[in-house]
Formats: structure tokens, C-alpha cells, sequence
């Protein structure tokens, strides 16, 4: 049995869920996911069913949306789900209800049909089933009114059980081993591939799958990647540069983790270090005020008195991530941790998991990246990333 959860879990996500359904008014929810490589949209089916498409491409004469699976959620009824492979994995799959077929989006509209379901229904995944995928599935349900509600199982995923703790505990000894290494391989003067490639070994290994692996160095600090389509690029870092390593995967169980440092190759002047104790004592300050009850835009308001009193520039990578952090589950998750993202109903609850991040840049220095994760604990905050702040 390769299932790491036992069934018992899951039949507690699909109560909480179906409960949530109930509370906005949906007796009928469709969820859909995508794997075939990615980990950013995969989780709320692998959430449900521990399903994960292997496949993708482009359609064919035979098939349609490979890597799309959906899930029926219905009160009173098991889920059912509808994957693009042949045979579904009864050894991996938490539930017998399974359709195989080549047209998931036709399967799950047949089946809807079948069913006499009509009136409103919960679609979840507007944000990435593509408009060819979601006119098969309206063209073929006529009776059906479909509402958009992406955060359905969202807010079942938020608060994470004792199991899935575990499991992210798990995770944050492996993203803390890689992250680690990471940066000693970039402070050491080897290649940022080279330095990734041993990052690399390190996740793959202990059962992560990788996002990316990214890196940065010396003038091209301000951007998140020195060559963006891999992440990490041929050059070395001289000595006296500033060196960044972010370490993005699913590092067990599908469970997400993004930690970054920032260190100096050589030994670190009077502004650079001044520059990275400063973004540490953010991420650290933050950290401290995300307690159950605490509202997210104060701890943000709080991120950016202490970016403006540091003082320095915006830099590229601080206008593409307005935010301190972010929730995080089985990839990145809401809420964030933002002036002009958070909600004023945005809280934070215990047992929830967050990654907390600063950025900060100063003309002619560089720039410095920090983020830490953390499980939000009901007497104190656990650190799950604890690599070295400085090197």
C-alpha cells in the first residue's frame, strides 16, 4: 500500500468539505485539479483522492485536457472522480468511485447529466481550466448553473490536521538539508546549476518533487532568477558577491515549502551585512506576531514600517511580491500576508502553516531575500526551515 494517509483522513476532508458546500448553499461541487508535471494546481484533487495526473500534451484525435482530473462532491454521496488515465492506482487512491477517460471534462458532464443534477453547482478551478475545457463541460450540463467558488476546498486545506503536521515536519528537515546546501555550494564559488544540481539530489532523493531551483548573484541580484528559464545558470559567483538560493518543491507528500537565504561569498562588508540582519529581523519580527487571532494587514502594516525604516529601493523582485508571506499547504495558498492583498477578515489560526518573507535592496549593495516556514501552534510558533541565516 503506497497511500501515506489512511482512509479515515480522507473521509474527514470530504465531511469538512461537504460542510463548507452546505454553509454557501451548494448540495453539487465539480473540483478539478492539474498534475502532468506541475504541483501549483494539483492539490486540491490530491487533497481529496490522492490522485496525481501523470500525463499532459496538447489535444489529440483520441483524447482531450490530458493532466485534468475532477471530482464530484455531492451530500449524501461519495465522491466521485473522473481522471484522463486508463486504470485508476487503487493502491494510491483514497476511494472506489473512479471513471477512466480520455474526455475528463465530457466524462464529468455525462456523468452530471446522468445524474439529473441541475440549477447551481460549485465550480472549482477557474483559474487554470482553460475556456476550450470549461465550454465542453457548459455546452454538454444546459441545466446547469455554474458558480464559481475556487476557495471551496481552499478552506478545508487551511487548517491542517495533526497527520498532515507530521508530514510537513518532514518536509521542513528535507527543505532545510537542500536549502542548506544550496547556499554552502554558491558561498563555495560553484556554478548556480552546479550549486542547484546538489540542492537537487538532496530533494529528489529524500521524495520531493522540484519546482524550481532558483538562484541569483552579483549585479542581477534585483531579479528573482539570474537566467529565469531554469532558474539557476552557468556563471559563479565572484568573491565579495551577494548570493541568493531559493529552493520552490513539494518536498514530501506533495506538502510545499519555498525557503530562501541570502549570504555573501567571502566575508560580508558593513552594508551587506547590514542589509541581510535587517531582512532576518523582519522575517523574525513578523514570524513572532503570526499568532492565532492576529490580523494579517497588522502584521503586514508592521512589514512595511520596518521596510521603510531600513530605508533603500524597490526593487524588481518587491514590486512582483507585494507581501510578507503567504499561506501554504499543497503549493501556495491564500492568504497573503499584504497591505494591498490582505482582507480585513484575513486572521491567523492555529494550525495553519505559513511561509514568512522579506525583501529588501539597497543602490549599490544589492539586495537581500529571507523566508522562513512555520506551523502557527496554539502556545508557540514551529519553525520548520532552519537553515543558517548567515554564513
Amino acid at each position: 500500500m503506497l497511500r501515506y494517509f489512511p482512509i479515515e483522513e480522507y473521509q474527514d476532508r470530504w465531511s469538512r468539505t461537504l460542510a463548507i458546500m452546505e454553509k454557501q448553499g451548494f448540495e453539487t461541487a465539480v473540483v478539478f485539479g492539474r498534475g502532468g508535471g506541475t504541483t501549483d494546481n494539483c492539490g486540491d484533487i490530491l487533497y481529496l483522492t490522492n490522485h496525481y495526473s501523470v500525463s499532459g500534451g496538447t489535444d489529440s484525435l483520441i483524447w482531450s485536457a490530458r493532466s485534468f482530473s475532477g471530482v464530484i462532491l455531492r451530500k449524501g454521496h461519495e465522491p466521485e472522480l473522473h481522471i484522463d488515465e486508463p486504470e485508476p492506482r487503487v493502491d494510491l487512491l483514497s476511494l472506489d468511485n473512479v471513471h477512466c477517460d480520455n474526455h475528463p471534462f465530457l466524462s464529468i458532464a455525462k456523468a452530471l447529466r446522468e445524474k439529473g443534477i441541475s440549477g447551481p453547482v460549485a465550480f472549482c478551478g477557474s483559474q487554470f481550466v482553460p475556456m476550450k475545457y470549461y465550454r465542453q463541460l457548459e455546452e454538454n450540463t444546459p441545466d446547469i448553473e455554474w458558480v464559481v467558488c475556487d476557495d471551496l476546498v481552499r478552506r478545508a486545506r487551511a487548517i491542517k490536521s495533526s497527520r498532515e503536521l507530521d508530514c510537513y515536519r518532514i518536509a521542513g528537515e528535507n527543505a532545510t538539508e537542500a536549502m542548506t546546501v544550496l547556499m554552502h555550494e554558491l558561498i563555495a564559488g560553484r556554478s548556480e546549476r552546479e550549486a542547484a544540481g546538489e540542492a537537487a539530489r538532496i530533494i529528489v532523493g529524500r521524495g520531493g518533487r522540484i519546482q524550481a531551483i532558483g538562484a541569483n548573484h552579483g549585479a542581477t541580484m534585483d531579479y528573482d532568477y539570474r537566467f529565469p528559464l531554469t532558474g539557476s545558470s552557468a556563471d559563479s559567483p565572484a568573491m565579495g558577491d551577494m548570493v541568493r538560493g531559493t529552493v520552490h518543491a513539494a518536498f514530501w507528500q506533495g506538502y510545499y515549502l519555498d525557503p530562501g537565504r541570502t549570504a555573501v561569498r567571502g566575508t560580508a562588508d558593513r552594508e551587506q551585512t547590514r542589509l541581510m540582519e535587517a531582512t532576518v529581523n523582519i522575517v523574525q519580527r513578523l514570524s513572532d506576531m503570526m499568532r492565532p487571532g492576529a490580523r494579517l494587514l497588522d502584521v503586514a502594516a508592521e512589514g512595511d514600517r520596518l521596510t521603510a525604516e531600513f530605508g533603500g529601493e524597490v526593487s524588481s523582485i518587491m514590486k512582483n511580491f507585494p507581501f510578507f508571506g503567504h499561506g501554504i499547504g499543497l503549493s501556495f495558498e491564500q492568504p497573503r500576508i499584504s497591505t494591498v492583498m490582505s482582507l480585513p477578515s484575513d486572521v491567523v489560526r492555529e494550525n495553519m502553516v505559513f511561509g514568512v518573507e522579506a525583501f529588501l535592496s539597497s543602490a549599490g549593495i544589492g539586495s537581500a531575500f529571507v523566508e522562513d516556514i512555520i506551523i502557527i501552534g496554539k502556545d508557540k510558533n514551529e519553525l520548520l526551515t532552519k537553515s543558517p541565516y548567515f554564513y
